[in-house]
Formats: structure tokens, C-alpha cells, sequence
């Protein structure tokens, strides 16, 4: 004989929801701003978000070097930067030695004082002529 099953409530779910990622800051924005004025096409721009440390650098890095690739001027605009660690004083620092190999020319703007304190602090002040203006 069969008994009728009293309905069970389960909990059946089709739907897989995705894994939230982890987005830094460097990445959360568009890696290059276009830059206005009559020398636009010669110029390229890279806004540096708040975040400037260690778990930014893969990011920050990434931007850095694409904007290097067609050889075009780089402005890296620092004015953004609030948080500041020695792996991203040491990012900056690798990535004017990699323009300089490269022979692009690379020009800061913007303040940041907590930029501009760390690079003093890590005695790196004279490597970068904004950080030597403002301190």
C-alpha cells in the first residue's frame, strides 16, 4: 500500500549568485582621462584614486604601464591620494625609472599631503618635484 508523502518544505534554489569581487579603487574608474587643450593627442592622463597601498598596486600598476605604451607624455595626477604606503611610494618610484628607460616623459600634478609626507619620510622627496615644491 502506498501512503500519500506529506509535502516537504525544501529549500530548492536554481539560482547561483555570483561571487562578490573585491574592486580597489584603482580600478573602479576608467585608466585614462582624456586631457584638453591643443597638445591633447600628445598627452596622456592617469588619475590616481584615493588608495595608493600595497593592495592597490596591482591595479595602480597596470594603469601606470598601459599608459606608457604608445610612448605619449604622461600627466599622473595625484591630487586624489589620501592613503599612502611605502609599496605605493616604491610603485611610483618604479614606474618614473620605467619612463625614463622608455624616454616618456612624465609630469605630477596635483597635491597630496599624505603623499607628499610618506615620500619624506621614506626620504624620496627629491625624487619627485611636486613632493620637493610642498614639503
Amino acid at each position: 500500500m502506498n501512503t500519500p508523502r506529506s509535502p516537504k518544505k525544501r529549500k530548492c534554489s536554481t539560482r547561483v549568485l555570483p561571487r562578490r569581487s573585491t574592486v580597489s579603487a584603482a580600478t573602479a574608474v576608467p585608466a585614462v582621462i582624456p586631457v584638453a587643450g591643443p597638445a591633447a593627442s600628445d598627452r596622456i592622463c592617469v588619475q590616481l584614486e584615493p588608495g595608493l597601498q600595497i593592495k592597490d598596486a596591482e591595479g595602480v600598476h597596470a594603469r601606470l604601464l598601459a599608459a606608457l605604451g604608445d610612448g605619449r607624455a604622461v600627466i599622473v595626477d595625484v591630487g586624489r591620494v589620501h592613503a599612502v604606503d611605502t609599496a605605493g611610494a616604491q610603485l611610483l618610484l618604479a614606474f618614473q625609472d620605467e619612463a625614463r628607460r622608455r624616454g616618456v616623459t612624465i609630469e605630477f600634478r596635483g597635491e597630496s599631503a599624505p603623499l607628499t609626507h610618506t615620500l619624506a619620510v621614506l626620504g624620496l622627496r627629491d625624487k619627485f618635484p611636486f613632493a620637493a615644491l610642498h614639503g
